[in-house]
This record gives structure tokens, sequence and C-alpha cells, in this order.
């Protein structure tokens, strides 16, 4: 054996040869190593221990993807208790750096100066092995663990007052759990380095309730008066009640505190309450006569002082007695006496008229009606108008009578005969006013009594209230929007049998024109007459009730003018159908 002083280092012994090999083989001999290995991978090249030795790049690149492809899939099992979770690599927001291991790869021997190259081409050098490298992204980890977090958390419950029938008992607190996000981050990143599947365990931190059971022994007594019997709330001839349930939810016992009433708590269902207790304020009713005047007082409204109620509550529930008055808040009408001035109602800005001369008793009577119930309407600015709405539901106790309107292709009897004429009145006054229309509708047909003043047609306006639910969809109203800075008042006066519906308001700063309507040549009525049983005639008694009349169509067009220029224009078609004639008919 030799000695220790014969013994040379196993890399100086290799070096040594392969120096030795290198001047053996010669200049040209030596060329053609490097040549045998150009565009694979030098002897010895590893990656995460894969052999990628003679392989070219892309089959390196492949051999890798191949070998590690189950790793990026299923690279981590996650457990808590009895629940799993399989985590790809994705998921925890990394991924394999391909490129970068193949790089470092690639580059062993080939940096290593000459007589390195050659030490790895004659398969002489050291094996060198570039470990897993992977790419990190801390968000998505942590959004991981976050969701993780969500799952396994069991909150902290505080000790709290219960009622169990007639007793008020302690409900044991509860030590809660979360996830140990810092140790669950490490130990991730610890089971990744190897691309082996590998499993961990979930960690958790303990959270300590707030209120404890011993907390509340002191402040029991005090719960128990809190809590014991109803609170009782008045206005008027109304009442509520917060039931002993109610005031259990309620309470409140502070670590080391005494024992009192969360009242917030019942914001909801003393809101409730309050909507039961509330009025809404009336505004005045106003009239014009050369100025605006009050026909009627405006009257204040109510609303619940909530703030004020909890704390009448909190401090009734520590007594014997447990009756609070529900206090209120005056609510000002926003058209009053002492704030005319401020609507900016100045003067008449339009008009429009109709007259109902000829029309039966009945319908009269609804005309007078219908206007009486449509004057004096406040219209705030940009605040819709509805004629509808506005004149409430047309039945026997608003004093409306059985009287003519039109159903399908003949006229019928009906409640609130009439009223039509009242809405087209206004339908004019909004016209020659310039205001646009959310909603109109003119009449099935051409009707006399809209002309009967000198009106062109196409100046009327139907409505229709349904009489029953499932006619909801055939409700026909006239709708218009304030377009003023000031309030309009909308008024109707009737004088003998002229209806007149004049807009006060702010003077206009444009005026409308409204030019001659265009009307088509007559569309002829039905040949064959149309007939419609009266159980109130004898048998074979027939009574004409309706003349045939022609059809019509109808455009008429207004004009807005500024400073003489105009501003905007609008077309009201109108499409009057024929009227066939009509016949009522006693039973077969």
């Amino acid at each position: 054996m030799p000695s220790s002083s014969q013994r040379y280092p196993r890399m100086l012994s290799r070096r040594s040869f392969v120096a030795a090999s290198i001047a053996a083989t010669g200049a040209g001999a030596a060329a053609v190593l490097p040549a045998q290995h150009q565009g694979q991978f030098y002897p010895g090249a590893r990656a995460e221990n894969v052999d990628l030795s003679g392989f070219t790049r892309s089959q390196g690149n492949a051999v890798l993807r191949a070998t590690f492809a189950s790793f990026e899939q299923e690279a981590l099992t996650i457990t808590y208790e009895d629940r799993t979770w399989n985590a790809s690599l994705a998921d925890l927001g990394m991924a394999i750096d391909y490129e970068s291991m193949l790089d470092q790869a690639w580059a062993l021997g080939r940096d290593a100066g000459l007589t390195g190259r050659y030490a790895v081409l004659l398969d002489q050098a050291e094996d060198r092995n570039i470990p897993l490298i992977l790419t990190r992204k801390a968000e998505v980890l942590d959004a991981y663990l976050a969701d993780l977090a969500v799952e396994i958390a069991v909150p902290a419950r505080d000790a709290r007052l219960v009622r169990r029938g007639s007793e008020i008992q302690i409900l044991a607190d509860q030590t809660g759990s979360k996830l140990d996000i810092d140790q669950a981050r490490a130990d991730i990143q610890a089971a990744v380095q190897h691309p082996t599947p590998s499993e961990i365990a979930l960690g958790t931190l303990d959270i300590p309730p707030d209120v404890t059971s011993s907390d509340l022994e002191g402040a029991k007594e005090d719960a128990v008066v809190l809590v014991s019997d109803p609170v009782v709330i008045e206005l008027d001839e109304m009442s509520w009640e917060l039931t002993s349930n109610d005031l259990t939810a309620a309470l409140m016992i502070p670590k080391d505190g005494d024992a009192k009433l969360d009242t917030s708590t019942f914001t909801p269902i003393l809101t409730n309450f309050a909507d039961e207790a509330r009025r809404e304020p009336t505004n005045a009713v106003l009239g014009w006569d050369g100025g605006l005047y009050v026909v009627e007082d405006d009257q204040n409204g109510r609303e619940t002082d909530i703030a004020e109620l909890e704390e009448l509550i909190a401090a009734a529930a520590a007594t014997d007695d447990r009756t609070v008055e529900m206090p209120m808040k005056a609510i000002k009408a926003e058209v009053r006496e002492d704030n005319l001035d401020t609507l900016g109602i100045d003067e008449i800005i339009a008009e429009g008229s109709s007259s109902f001369a000829g029309s039966s008793e009945a319908r009269a009577e609804n005309v007078r009606v219908a206007s009486g119930h449509i004057s004096n309407t406040l219209i705030a600015p940009d605040a819709q108008f509805s004629f509808n709405r506005n004149l409430g539901p047309i039945s026997l106790d608003m004093g409306y009578v059985e009287g003519k309107i039109i159903s399908g292709d003949w006229t019928a009897n009906d409640l609130g005969g009439g009223v039509c004429q009242v809405s087209t009145t206004v339908f004019r006054a909004a016209l020659r006013a310039g205001f646009k229309f959310e909603e109109w509708n003119p009449h099935s047909w051409r009707l006399a009594f809209y002309e009967a003043d000198g009106s062109p047609p196409g100046m009327d306006a139907a409505i229709y209230q349904p009489n029953e639910a499932e006619e909801k969809t055939w409700e026909a109203d006239l709708k218009f929007t304030n377009p003023l800075d000031s309030w309009l008042l909308l008024q109707m006066v009737v004088d003998g049998e002229t209806a007149t519906a004049q807009l006060c308001g702010a003077p206009l700063d444009y005026s409308v024109e409204i030019d001659p309507p265009k009307v088509s040549a007559p569309i002829k009525p039905p040949r064959k007459p149309v007939e419609k049983v009266n159980p109130k005639l004898r048998r074979g008694e027939r009574k004409k009730v309706q003349n045939a009349a022609p059809g019509y169509k109808v455009e008429l067009t207004r004009r807005i003018l500024r400073d003489g220029q105009e501003i905007d224009s609008g077309v009201f078609p109108s499409h009057y159908e024929p009227q066939p004639e009509v016949w009522e008919v006693g039973p077969r």
C-alpha cells in the first residue's frame, strides 16, 4: 500500500489525468470530443436527479415535464381532523421553473474552462445535480390559506344569559380556533422542496371568548331584572311590545362589567313599530285667483324618534314601570302658508278648455265631480303628474254616476262616463305648456264632444281605470313631468258647460305653436251592423243605439320656439277607428 505521502486528492488526480489526456490526444483529436456532444447535455448533467446526459434541450425539457407531471397536479395532501384537501402546485401559487433548471444543467462543462470541459466529456468530472427550482406567487398561496382558514374556523362563543322557561340561565362560553397561517405557510413551502407528493396536517390557534361564564355570575341578578317582563310602547290608541325574548337577545355584559341592553339590537323591530306610527304630512291645498291663496291649511306629519325611544326602553327595563310613551317628532309639509313665496308659482302659464254642452245629466255630473277631484293638484319640480293617481278612484263613494263610455265596438253605460272630458281638458293645457308626455292615449273613436268648442281633432286624451284586478294591464293614463324649477298648480274651473284647466307656475322662457292637424281621408265603417243582446228588450225587439261613422288618421304637430327659433317639435298621432252601426236586440 502506498504511503500517505504518495496519495493525492482525488480532484488533483483527475485534473492531472485530464491534462495528460489532452496532451496525449493532441489538438486535432481533442476537437472531436466537444463535437460529439454538440447540441446535447454533457455527461453527468442531472436535474432533480433526472439524468439528462446525451439529450437535446427539447428532449430534456420533455423528460422533465413527463417526470414531474403527477407532482404538479397532486403536489400536496393537506389534512385537518377528518377533512382532506388535495392541492396542485398551481393551487399553491407555485410552478416548476423548467427553463432555469435546463439552463443550469446545460451550462455544466460549458462554463468550466478547457480542463473542466474535458473532464466532463471524458466522464471524469464530479456529477452535478440541479435542484428543483420553483416560481412562487405569495398572493395565491395566501388566498388559498385564507379559504382554508374560513373552512376550519370555529368562532369563539361568549357566555350569555338565556331564558329557559321562566328562568334565566348562563349559556357556557366556548373557546374558538383559527388556522395557524404562518405555520401552514412554512409547512407547505418545506413540503414542496422535492417533487414527491407529501402530506401536512394543519395546526390551529385558540381564540378565547371575551366573556366567560364566571364573568356573568356577578351580573346575573341585574340581567334578570332587565329581561324579566316585556316593555310596552304606547301611542294614542296603539301599543307595541318588546318581549322578554327580545330583551334577552339584546343583553350585553362586558367582561367585569354590569349587565345592560344593546339597544341597537332593537332597531329593526322599532323601525317596524315606527312605520305603523308614522303619519305623512299634508300639503296645503292652494288655489289661484290672480295670486296664490290657501284653500285648506297644511297638516304636520309625525315620525318616531327612534334614538330617544331606545333610551327610554333601556331605562324602563331597569325598573318596575315597564311602559313608555313613543316619542314623536313633527314632519313639516312641503307646501305651507308660510312658504308660498318659495314655490315659484307666479302666473297662469297655460290653459286648456273643452265644452260638454249636449252631455247627458249623468255625464255632465261626472265632468263636474272629476274636475273637483283633480283641481288644486300640486306638482313639485321634476315630479310626475298622473291623472289617475291624482284623480283617485272612480267610485260611487267619490260621487260618480253611471254614464256612457267606449267599450269595444260600441258605447256602454259604466261608472264615471265623462271623466275623459276632464283628462282631455288637462291634456290641452299641458300640450300648450310644451310639456312632454310619458303616457298619452287618444280615444279609439273621433268624438264630437271634443270638437264642440271648435277644437281640432287629435286634441283628446282617454283614461281608463280597471274595475277588476285582472284588468290592470288595460289601464290608460295621462302622465307628464313638471320640467320647471317651480312648482305647478293645476286648477280646474267649470263655468256652465265649459271646463277649463289652468296650469300655474313660473313664466315660460319659450312659446308654443300647434299647427293645424293633418287629417286623412275618411275610413269607411263596416257595412255589417253590430248587434248586442239587451235582456231588458222584448223578444224580437230591435233598438238602434249607434250610427255608423268613418274613421280617420290625424297627426297634430307641436313646435316649441325660443326667441323665434324652433328648439323642439313633436307629432301627436291619433288613429280613430271607424264606428259600426250598433243595434240592441231582445233575447232570441
